[in-house]
């Protein structure tokens, strides 16, 4: 009797919290992500940018958005490299949830250009894919600024919806 009662307490205290994770909703509060499996966007690469007449635009995954960007400088520079990402979070006590500022690029002018979505779907609320590659910025003061520096692929992953 008292081997039982051990065994069932023992097994309350393991698997309560596993079932717990397994029974959450992929929309709660608990995981902080969207609940539709939707494209996930992320920062062009830099081969993937292209200029025509100082004008910087790159194809993104979702449909009826691009990436634009403008240069100030030369009109024949080229995007060399992925520098950052900056993302706002826009809600209290999120830690994923806001809006991408943009994303940061050095030219071959030495410049850095700043890339923007741009379309009907920029206006709404996003979600940050892989929190781990997202940290607090240390270029600003605020706590809702966040920033990315990971140069793989889809490494500064976001939601729009």
């Amino acid at each position: 009797m008292v081997f039982s009662v051990r065994l069932f307490i023992w097994c309350g205290v393991i698997l309560s919290p596993l079932l717990s994770i397994m029974a959450a909703q992929a929309s709660s509060k608990y995981f902080d992500i969207p609940a539709w499996p939707g494209d996930e966007e992320s920062c062009p690469a830099a081969g993937n940018i292209h200029s025509s007449h100082g004008v910087f635009r790159a194809p993104a995954k979702s449909e009826g958005v691009d990436w634009v960007g403008m240069s100030q400088g030369d009109v024949g520079e080229n995007v060399l490299a992925f520098t950052k990402a900056i993302f706002v979070l826009a809600e209290q006590n999120s830690e994923s949830r806001g809006f991408l500022a943009s994303c940061i690029y050095r030219t071959s002018a030495g410049r850095y250009l700043s890339m923007r979505l741009d379309g009907n779907e920029y206006s709404h609320i996003m979600w940050i894919a892989r929190s781990a590659s997202w940290r607090q910025s240390q270029d600003f003061s605020s706590k809702t600024i966040l920033e990315c520096t990971d140069k793989g692929t889809r490494a500064c992953g976001f939601f729009i919806k």
